[in-house]
Parts: C-alpha cells; structure tokens; sequence
C-alpha cells in the first residue's frame, strides 16, 4: 500500500498530521474505505505462492490517506480555491472522468460471455490454416486467372504457373495475416476459392483455402478459458461504447478522423 500512495500525498500526510495533533481526524465514512479497498486490491496481481497483503493493514493505510486528503480538501476549500475558474473545471472534469469509468466497469458487470461464445473464440484461436495465394503484376491478369479457374483450371496449376516458387504445404495461424485476409479466410470453407479478385495495398490477389485444422501447440481451453472470456467483455464493452459514441454523432473509438 505503501507504493500505492502518491509521493505529493505521502509527503503532504506530514503535514496533515500536524493539523490533527491540535483537532480530531476526520472521520471517513466505511463506504468510502471499502470502495478504495476494493479497487486497491483489485490492482493488486495475483501470483501464485505470493501471500496477499494484509487486509488490515491496507485498511489502516487506505483510512489515512483518505483522511489526508479529506484534511487537504478542507484546506483548499478554507483558501477559497472552489471558486477559481480552473480548479472548478478541473472538478468537472474529474468527476466526468469518474463517472466514465465507472459506467464502463458497469458495463463490464453487466456483460455476459456463454461457453459457447468461449469455445468459439477458443477454435478460432487455435486453428491453423493453409491458405494458397495467386499474386497478379496487376487487376486485370488477376481477372483473367480468375476466369480460367472458372472454366475447370485447378487452382494449384495456375499457381504453379504465375508464380512458381510459392509454396502449397504451408500452416499458419489466422492471425498472422493481414486482418482483410484473415477475415476472408475466416468465412472461407476448405477447398474454396474467392471468388473476386482480392486487393491489397495496391496488390491482386486470388485465394484458395486448402485446409484447415486444430494446431497442436494450443493451450489446453481450460488453461485459457477465463482470459478468453475477459478479451470477449472487453470487445463487447468496445461496441457498446462505440455504439453510444455513433448515436452522439461521434466516430468509434480508434476510428480515423
């Protein structure tokens, strides 16, 4: 707890104390010491053989600090800082920010995640595919390899012909790729072919997903389970966030300008 406490404050609870030797500390109301609590150790990391810090103990720290700042807002207040324009934006500001963030933790509470949304995230996570690409000198070549594989031509001979080298026995993972690529691929069932020329960053492509299976590698879906259900809260927490920012006439968070 003792890092917890900002260098200004624990210099200032010096000073602080000096004014409680002459009058009785503030008393702070148990909600306010629970509230900090709880968000204290919910920022503390969990590691397994490390003991937790005592809870005691952080609720006596947690009781001074609070009555630190309680003892310097009464200050400021005395001094008559509440009535200069700055400090009263500030004030806004922070109470604005406040409220944000909790409306978010709301959202996160009140955000579910089903087993079968979790095994969905988990097979996508851990599949592997191999993806065959035809790369074009232009669009127009691309059209017209395409309307050759319409006509009966295999994918492979045509890949063997416009670019030899390729190779056709390669696994990876989706996310390895181009998110364009990796979303087309992700509604693409084995042995299909796309069927439109696919641009990327000035360059045309044709694509065949050869096939697709479980790695190997992958972590046990207990084993991630409960992380796989966080990053889906937090993409759902994402879009509904960015589904009051569009109602208010402002773009998605991450969006271009």
């Amino acid at each position: 707890m003792t890092k917890r406490i900002t260098p200004w404050i624990a210099g200032l609870s010096a000073i602080a104390a000096g004014f409680a030797l002459a009058t009785e500390a503030p008393k702070i109301d148990q909600a306010r010491i629970d509230a900090m609590l709880k968000q204290v150790q919910g920022n503390i990391p969990q590691q397994p053989g490390v003991e937790a810090p005592d809870t005691a103990q952080l609720t006596a720290d947690i009781t001074r600090e609070l009555q630190t700042i309680d003892i310097l807002q009464a200050a400021a207040l005395k001094a008559g800082l509440d009535q200069q324009p700055e400090v009263k934006a500030g004030l806004l500001n922070a109470q604005a920010q406040f409220y944000a963030g909790a409306y978010v933790e709301y959202l996160r509470n009140q955000t579910e995640v089903s087993d079968t949304e979790l095994r969905q995230s988990y097979a996508a996570l851990t599949r592997e595919i191999k993806l065959l690409p035809i790369q074009f000198a232009d669009k127009a070549a691309a059209e017209a390899g395409l309307a050759r594989l319409k006509k009966g031509l295999a994918f492979e001979a045509l890949m063997k012909e416009v670019n030899p080298e390729s190779s056709t026995d390669t696994w990876f993972s989706p996310q390895q790729l181009p998110p364009q690529i990796a979303h087309i691929a992700a509604i693409m069932q084995p042995g299909q072919i796309t069927g439109d020329v696919v641009e990327l960053e000035g360059q045309y492509f044709l694509l065949k997903l050869a096939g697709a299976r479980n790695s190997s590698n992958a972590p046990p879906f207990d084993q991630v389970k409960e992380q796989l259900r966080d990053q889906a809260k937090q993409e759902k927490v994402q879009e509904a966030i960015n589904k009051l920012l569009e109602e208010s006439g402002l773009p998605p968070l991450g969006a271009a300008q």
